[in-house]
């Protein structure tokens, strides 16, 4: 339980009345205000408790999201014995970030979406959530805070659009190859939409149709996955191009249903159905970091294997 702002300048007229109230001649009159602002801030106090007392929280986990997109967790809110009003939950991030948002009205069960401003490429921990309610008057917070694990990735934005192209097209486009062609994807066919898929693959107009999200699948990927060598011996804004190719890629590789291999200075890895997560692959561009110059080379492969940030160089 604390004071809001609001508050606080509550506390600060009280205070003045107070003084009032003993320096001045009309102390009847300061003593009825003084009654009634006791009175107010207790009752504020307390209907504030009674407000936030029964109500919990479920946290969803934190899904990877690009570096240009805004940040949304849904929560699941429950209350029982009652109608609660304005409800808010927080999820505190380290660092100081905040992804908030606010339930007016809360009968039962309620689903809140959270929300804040794209954040920067990076790994953010969970500090903790939190519960909150000021109602009725916005002169105390109640607020219950629990601690939990959890991890936010903010992954970089794709380079480009790859939709509805080869994988052999749209990694030309990518790296700056040629001039790609329209692609040879045909649509397959039409399944839910499952937790990972972005918003690009959603068949809008089936989705309107059925009443629920649909993706459309496509059909004529190479099947022999993609593989790309990042070397992060560059400069700040080429490593941020690089990352972002990378990105493209990974999407490219899991509209195709294929594989993609990762070499880089500290990872040499296989990402995809029967290999390592996805989920994994867009943690390690959210949280890659610059290595010096005279700093090791990424592993030994094939010349024929996609080199960055060199090819961006050119594109």
């Amino acid at each position: 339980m604390r004071l809001t702002g609001f508050g606080l300048k509550g506390v600060v007229f009280y205070a003045t009345t107070l003084v009032a109230f003993y320096a001045t001649p009309y102390s009847n009159l300061f003593f009825l205000l003084l009654g009634f602002l006791t009175l107010l801030g207790l009752l504020g106090a307390v209907a504030a408790h009674r407000n936030l007392r029964g109500v919990s929280a479920a946290f969803d986990e934190l899904a990877p999201v690009p570096s240009d997109a805004s940040v949304v967790l849904p929560v699941e809110l429950f209350a029982s014995g009652g109608v609660r009003f304005q409800v808010a939950a927080h999820v505190e991030l380290e660092g100081g970030r905040r992804i908030s948002g606010t339930l007016d009205v809360l009968e039962g069960r309620g689903t809140l979406a959270l929300r804040c401003p794209p954040l920067p490429r990076g790994c953010y921990t969970v500090a903790r959530a939190i519960v909150e309610s000021s109602h009725p008057f916005g002169l105390v917070r109640a607020r219950r805070v629990s601690q939990t694990e959890g991890e936010l990735i903010v992954y970089p934005s794709p380079r480009s659009s790859i939709e509805g192209r080869s994988a052999a097209d749209a990694l030309d486009e990518l790296l700056g190859r040629g001039d790609p062609g329209a692609g040879d994807l045909q649509p397959a066919s039409l399944r839910d939409h499952r937790e990972g898929d972005g918003v690009r693959g959603i068949h809008w107009r089936a989705s309107a149709r059925r009443g629920r999200l649909v993706v459309q699948e496509w059909e004529g990927g190479s099947g022999q996955g993609l593989e790309v060598v990042l070397d992060r011996r560059c400069e700040p804004d080429v490593l941020e191009k690089a990352l972002a190719t990378v990105s493209a890629m990974v999407a490219l590789a899991r509209i195709n249903k294929e594989t993609l291999r990762i070499y880089s200075q500290d990872l040499s890895a296989t990402f995809g159905d029967g290999q390592r997560p996805w989920s994994e692959a867009l943690r390690f561009l959210a949280c890659a970091e610059l290595v010096p110059e005279h700093g090791l080379a990424p592993p030994a492969t094939s010349p024929n294997v996609a080199r960055l940030p060199r090819a961006l160089a050119h594109a």
